[in-house]
């Protein structure tokens, strides 16, 4: 029997991870050439919602009843995703993707939101021990829908309108609701059919992103209700895991997550300076692409971030 830890951590996440990035990467490589109504079949937004509720609950999951140290915490956290984004965007201005930025926030943007809320997360863990979870998820939302009503957005509904000092706060909620997740979770809990909660889930998702394009009813109206929905798939996700059903593949797939997510518009780039157009071989190419970047670049990122962790809680912090 696989520990607590184990399905939080690994198992059930690593294929939502899995099928969030590919979500992505279709979406970019696939869905501008797909023919009419196919092209809402995959869809970015949405699973970086999925990410962003994924990110909660693996930030607060060790946290729930232990004490943190902050800067052993912040220090493994910027090392695991500062060091391959850097790599990342350096690649995409060599390759000549000017907009692959923290400003502009092509792809980066979601990478800055995370980075705010691995930094805001000492600050509110203590507040939720004392209010709660549900009621910073409630100001949040609250926060979130005055911001976008306010600000409004394009007619794609696009997060980037808000900028790297705004998409946090736009965002906010469905991290929250991971750490929530997080907090309430307990080995055993059965959530209903996973098939279900996966059609449910890719076909709301696919209906948000039509509704996007085709009616004002934009993501960054539907974003947190849509984050409601991640949580109920993951729960499913975490729970099959447990009885053993997770797919392997998807589960390797997975522990590439970051990598997919922040290289594949870079490979496509460098595979269409080629003069290769098709975009089933550019998706295909991009993703065999991922590969050397996770082993040369990810992995060692990860790597280092638990080493650190190690020594500081070793009492010899570098």
């Amino acid at each position: 029997m696989r520990t607590e830890k184990q399905i939080t951590y690994i198992v059930g996440l690593n294929t939502v991870r899995a099928a969030a990035a590919l979500s992505v990467v279709f979406a970019h490589l696939l869905g501008p050439s797909m023919p009419g109504i196919s092209r809402y079949i995959f869809t970015g937004h949405p699973a970086v919602i999925a990410f962003f509720v994924i990110s909660g609950i693996c930030i607060h999951f060790p946290f729930r009843a232990a004490e943190l140290s902050p800067m052993t915490f912040l220090k493994r956290r910027y090392t695991r995703i500062m060091i391959p984004t850097a790599v990342a965007l350096i690649l995409a201005q060599w390759i000549g993707i000017r907009a692959y930025n923290p400003i502009d926030g092509y792809i980066l943007w979601s990478v800055i939101c995370e980075i705010i809320y691995y930094s805001l997360y000492p600050l509110f863990l203590p507040i939720s021990r004392k209010v709660g979870w549900p009621a910073m998820i409630a100001a949040s939302v609250i926060i979130s829908y005055v911001t976008v009503i306010g600000l409004g957005s394009d007619e794609y509904g696009n997060a980037q309108i808000y900028g790297p000092s705004l998409n946090w706060v736009v965002s906010l909620p469905a991290w929250l609701m991971g750490c929530y997740i997080a907090q309430i979770y307990r080995s055993g809990l059965y959530v209903g059919n996973i098939w279900i909660w996966r059609a449910a889930t890719a076909i709301t998702a696919s209906a948000l992103y039509w509704a996007t394009t085709n009616t004002p009813i934009g993501f960054y109206l539907t974003m947190i209700p849509f984050g409601v929905l991640a949580c109920g798939w993951i729960l499913s996700e975490a729970s099959n895991a447990e009885r053993g059903n997770a797919s392997a593949v998807m589960e390797k797939i997975g522990e590439a997550c970051f990598s997919i997510y922040l290289i594949h518009v870079i490979a496509a780039a460098a595979i269409e300076r080629l003069g290769i157009t098709s975009p089933v071989i550019v998706c295909t190419g991009s993703l065999l692409l991922v590969i050397p970047f996770f082993f040369l670049v990810e992995k060692p990122a990860h790597e280092l971030s638990r080493r650190l962790g190690r020594r500081m809680v070793a009492g010899t912090p570098h």
